[in-house]
């Protein structure tokens, strides 16, 4: 009699506690926070706010047909002047730190969950033209929210934090009556920040030592390593994908990061690298690319920059604009002349009256 009263209270226990486990990630399913199970719903006030847990499901749920795509440098780009200048829909999925690799991977998941994809404007961050093909600086990964199987997501269903996300995501809805995201102030970091001289020098620590002898000349086994890189994590999908039109520019870093190549001796071999860049990315047509190094105004002003790489909104902005109008795009006829310029510049710049 007792152990049959013992077995109905662990059953009933039991049973309660598998009901309150569906409900609860039934209730996280629904909502669904970070969009891993489907689009946004309409009764929902969504945050966008968490790129690594948000940007795959962005890619494969939401309306779309143009991305914004690349590291931090493009997380103050405003989606709503991208759909203005050239008449798209399209979302921004950047990734701060993300290696070509990183930001290609995402790219390949939204061609493959999305055919109407017309456009993708991307930055190639400057400082990495000698990254292997497989390097990517964040590993903390929530792996259960990039793959398609159901049996690993325990962590994403039944998760605390990300529960509570999605109550204050239907609170929201409930609170304002309104389902408004903007893209254009994802993760955007424009606004919250000083610029300028004084904070530049804050960041930058230039050592007092004579310039270090300009390194050896680009290698054959480096060349190699540019090659694996460009074809896997850039080349390959526009050569897959020939209707799309790709936007791609070199991230406009300040001149402080020229002083700190020079410092190093590495000026001559980064101006080098960026030259067989463009080589490489100006053999496919749907591919039109952009580089504003020659904007010297810009990118010696440092009121643009937080710290030596980046810069203001404004100049996303600009940047957009310049695409728009075909300005600083570089082309098999003029891309020479626009690295003799560059050339002439940055190797004769007087970097010491800078801080003087």
């Amino acid at each position: 009699m007792v152990n049959n009263k013992y077995t109905k209270w662990f059953i009933a226990t039991l049973t309660l506690f598998c009901v309150g486990l569906i409900l609860l990630g039934g209730f996280t399913a629904l909502i669904d926070p970070y969009f891993h199970y489907h689009a946004p719903l309409d009764f929902v006030k969504y945050e966008l706010k968490n790129e690594r847990y948000q940007n795959n499901g962005i890619v494969k749920h939401f309306d779309y047909d143009a991305i914004i795509t690349g590291s931090s440098m493009t997380e103050c780009f405003k989606p709503s002047e991208l759909d203005k200048l050239f008449g798209v829909n399209s979302v921004k999925v950047p990734f701060s730190g993300g290696s070509y690799k990183e930001v290609n991977d995402n790219l390949k998941v939204a061609v493959e969950y999305n055919p109407d994809i017309k456009m993708v404007v991307r930055g190639l961050d400057y400082n990495r033209f000698f990254n292997g093909k497989d390097d990517v600086d964040y590993t903390d990964y929530p792996d259960y929210l990039y793959d398609d199987s159901v049996w690993n997501d325990a962590p994403y269903l039944f998760n605390k934090s990300i529960l509570l996300t999605a109550v204050q995501n239907l609170h929201g809805y409930l609170a304002t009556g309104s389902n408004f995201m903007s893209f254009d102030m994802y993760v955007n970091w424009s606004n919250y920040n000083t610029y300028g001289k004084e904070e530049v020098d804050k960041h930058y620590a230039r050592e007092e030592i004579p310039i270090v002898e300009k390194k050896q000349p680009i290698t054959e086994e480096e060349y190699a390593r540019m090659d694996a890189n460009i074809e896997q994590n850039i080349t390959r999908l526009a050569a897959e994908n020939p209707d799309i039109e790709f936007y791609l520019y070199f991230t406009p870093y300040s001149i402080y990061y020229f002083d700190y190549c020079n410092r190093n001796g590495e000026l001559e071999r980064q101006l080098q690298a960026e030259k067989y860049f463009i080589e490489k990315l100006l053999e496919y047509e749907n591919i039109r690319l952009f580089s504003f190094y020659t904007e010297y105004d810009m990118i010696c002003d440092l009121n643009n920059y937080k710290d030596i790489a980046h810069h203001r909104g404004e100049v996303n902005s600009r940047i957009l604009e310049w695409m728009q109008a075909g300005e600083y795009e570089l082309t098999a006829d003029n891309y020479e002349e626009y690295c003799t310029r560059e050339w002439d510049f940055y190797m004769n710049y007087e970097y010491d009256a800078l801080f003087q």
